[in-house]
């Protein structure tokens, strides 16, 4: 009897691995509740964080539609406007109310245009600007750097001219900079350069080119009614 009683002990438990699996899922199951219920709270208040945050990125994002439509249409109108003051005063109402959006820097470049009086001081608040684009900021410059060649001061106008600029802008940046040049090496040798650039002005290449000829440097073209050589005909 009592050698029977020890085999009986000594024999394995029968577990198949379908038990063991259904047991390890039903232990999970138990801890995942378990700390369910133990964070029921931080859960909740997780849940409505996130919707908060997702309920305020959906206004922020209609609240910047309605903004950018808005001081589209302001400004549209002060494009339109056919008496300078009223120009004016709309371009004001877009830097005042829409000053975040593109069309407040468009507006600011424009009034520059339109109000010369103050118009280096809507530039430089302009330039001071970060969130600018690369084209609006090179455009800011050139203004600001012909102003200062207005005013006669050359070295000014070099060091708003002195970072490079888009592609669109060199041939007028290296112009501007051949105006401000402190002698006739740099002139020539900006005025080079303005030839080399990108040209979307021809009355502008025109202009360089007679530059060029009065320093010694420029091509001179045979008039087109100009006789032919006896040789050539």
């Amino acid at each position: 009897m009592s050698s029977n009683k020890k085999q009986d002990k000594q024999q394995p438990l029968d577990v198949s691995q379908q038990d063991m699996a259904e047991l390890k899922r039903d232990m999970r199951s138990a801890h995942l509740n378990a700390w369910a219920k133990d964070n029921q709270q931080k859960l909740i208040a997780g849940a409505v964080a996130v919707f908060i945050v997702l309920l305020s990125i959906s206004f922020w994002k209609e609240h910047r539609d309605t903004q950018r439509a808005s001081a589209a249409t302001l400004y549209h109108q002060a494009l339109n406007a056919r008496q300078d003051a009223d120009k004016r005063a709309l371009l004001q109402s877009v830097v005042k109310d829409y000053n975040n959006t593109a069309y407040g820097a468009l507006a600011q470049l424009l009034l520059a245009k339109v109000d010369s009086e103050h118009a280096a001081g809507y530039l430089l608040a302009l330039l001071n600007r970060s969130d600018i684009d690369p084209g609006i900021r090179a455009q800011a410059r050139i203004d600001l750097a012909r102003i200062r060649l207005s005013e006669g001061d050359k070295a000014a106008a070099r060091k708003l001219l002195a970072e490079h600029s888009v592609a669109a802008y060199e041939q007028l940046r290296h112009y501007l900079l051949a105006q401000a040049a402190e002698d006739d090496a740099q002139r020539v040798a900006h005025l080079r350069k303005a030839r080399d650039a990108e040209s979307y002005d021809t009355e502008l290449a025109r202009r360089i080119e007679q530059q060029l000829l009065a320093l010694g440097e420029g091509t001179v073209l045979a008039p087109a009614s100009a006789s032919m050589p006896e040789s050539a005909k």
